[in-house]
């Protein structure tokens, strides 16, 4: 799998490197498609529907490569472009099932994958088990993109490691999280537990690993940072998914609410407090007051790690952008 702009040694910035990173997932996955035996309208609709989930979105993860990578180029770059598109694509494939789990019809505004093909086909049973299959392409496609790359085969393996590792964390975290839904009343310290397992490794442990990987680094120093960082992101996005806007979430309002998820935020809403406006803000404050234990953690790691200075400053840019999220609605 070669792609000519990522071998030129041209410096390039984030931006421009995540979008190296997106055109090859969108390469990878039309070449996959092509490979269909048969024409099916249903495998059309999962291609898309991983496209759609893997190339849209804000790409934290690719962005958070690139950002561990540094001023790297040739090889370097390309390895950090081809981890890039893993992560993302890895992403997308979660955030699939995670619809079908969570019942959530809307995703980025638009219907997810079960149930566009719940209600274009009028059965709920095909749109679950459509969804669940074309999560698990995209899963697979991640992998795949990896092995099937240019990368020498000690960089693959590393790399898979990485991959498959966090896929078990977070695979993990959604059985407990799951299983949260038959225990009437579960801990604090439980929910924290799956929450941490679902989000951290894989959206920023994995990707700050594979970018110091890239680079030819030590990984160990992007563990501490990523799960910092992961528990506080949780944070901002529990009260997204509590009283966040749909607009700004793309998602149902009150969805975690609604549908009896168990987060930072429910858990401390119980019987009628998420009816009391000065209960809420209470709640809210203590769940921002946790997510900043986490970002000074986050920042106190980032400070002590050996780090090229422009690493440092892009993840200290990652930290203010999830303090900036959880005072969204302080």
């Amino acid at each position: 799998m070669t792609m000519n702009a990522t071998h030129n040694g041209m410096r390039k910035g984030v931006d421009e490197r995540v979008s190296d990173s997106l055109e090859l997932i969108a390469q990878f996955l039309t070449r996959s498609g092509q490979e269909t035996p048969t024409e099916s309208p249903l495998l059309d609709i999962s291609y898309e529907g991983v496209r759609s989930f893997a190339l849209g979105g804000k790409h934290l993860r690719s962005r958070l490569v690139h950002i561990s990578a540094g001023d790297v180029d040739d090889d370097g770059l390309y390895a950090a472009t081809v981890f890039g598109a893993c992560v993302d694509l890895l992403h997308g494939a979660f955030l699939i099932h995670d619809d079908i789990i969570d019942r959530d019809d809307m995703r980025r505004g638009q219907r997810t994958i079960h149930a566009r093909i719940r209600d274009e086909f009028g059965d709920e049973h095909l749109g679950t088990s459509v969804a669940i299959v074309a999560g698990d392409l995209g899963v697979n496609g991640a992998l795949r993109l990896l092995s099937d790359s240019d990368l020498d085969d000690a960089t693959v393996r590393h790399g898979l490691r990485l991959l498959t590792a966090a896929a078990h964390e977070t695979f993990t975290g959604e059985i407990l999280d799951i299983a949260h839904l038959a225990n009437p009343a579960p801990d604090l310290e439980s929910v924290r537990l799956s929450n941490h397992l679902k989000t951290s490794e894989y959206s920023f442990g994995v990707p700050l690993k594979l970018g110091a990987l890239a680079a030819g680094r030590d990984t160990a120093p992007m563990k501490p940072i990523g799960q910092a960082l992961g528990c506080a992101y949780q944070a901002a996005d529990d009260i997204a998914g509590a009283i966040g806007d749909s607009r700004d979430t793309g998602k149902q309002a009150a969805g975690d609410v609604i549908h009896g998820r168990y987060t930072l935020m429910t858990m401390r809403l119980t019987g009628d407090a998420v009816n009391d406006p000065r209960r809420v803000r209470d709640v809210v404050d203590d769940v921002i007051a946790e997510g900043d234990t986490h970002l000074a953690e986050a920042r106190s790691h980032i400070d002590r790690a050996e780090l090229d200075p422009a690493i440092r400053t892009g993840l200290h840019s990652v930290a203010d952008k999830i303090e900036r999220m959880l005072r969204a609605h302080a």
